[in-house]
């Protein structure tokens, strides 16, 4: 058998079966917090048996928390994605990013779960920096653009600057998520930071 060939249809079917669980398991989260999201809670959610949840995730609840991270940080991706494709300069399509991300920060339990708990749940694992990455690159993509049009200073670092910026965002969001920050403010005080970047 080729493994590197295109996925079979059963294949294809258990990862959307993956995704499914997953997803419910992100509902019962945004019901009620990482707290009271079990097995049997997720099952009845997805409407599967508890036999059906342990073939996809034989770790049981740690392995589903940490896939239920990755399709969250998906989402997160893809949000971030279409609110930067919709800014016309490049300044506004780094700025973009707090949009998203501090809305989801806002959440009473889906917030905290990707800013605050879920964070310890995948350190160290595939699942972690998924949306952080996407970001990442990017921001990295809109400052060589401005650096090559002369909006940003020829001898600025993109990659450690978009490390950067992605610590601030990080940071903030943790504060949104824990109550501490308003989501408005922070995501002013961003759009601030990042015209700092322009050329003088």
């Amino acid at each position: 058998m080729d493994n590197d060939g295109p996925p079979t249809l059963r294949q294809r079917r258990r990862e959307r079966t993956r995704r499914e669980i997953a997803a419910a398991a992100l509902d019962v989260i945004a019901d009620g917090g990482v707290e009271l999201t079990t097995i049997d809670r997720v099952a009845e959610t997805a409407g599967v048996a508890r036999g059906t949840i342990y073939a996809h995730f034989p770790e049981g609840r740690d392995e589903l928390l940490r896939a239920a991270y990755a399709e969250l940080g998906s989402r997160v991706a893809d949000r971030t994605r279409a609110a930067a494709d919709d800014a016309e300069t490049w300044s506004e399509r780094i700025a973009a990013h707090a949009e998203p991300l501090f809305a989801l920060a806002a959440d009473a339990h889906l917030g905290r779960f990707y800013h605050v708990s879920g964070p310890a749940i995948v350190h160290g694992r595939p699942e972690q920096g998924i949306g952080s990455g996407a970001s990442a690159m990017l921001i990295r993509d809109a400052l060589d653009t401005a650096r090559d049009a002369g909006a940003v200073p020829a001898d600025t670092d993109s990659g450690l600057v978009a490390a950067m910026l992605i610590g601030a965002l990080r940071e903030a969001a943790i504060g949104v998520a824990a109550g501490q920050l308003d989501q408005d403010r922070a995501r002013t005080a961003f759009a601030r930071l990042v015209s700092g970047l322009a050329a003088s």
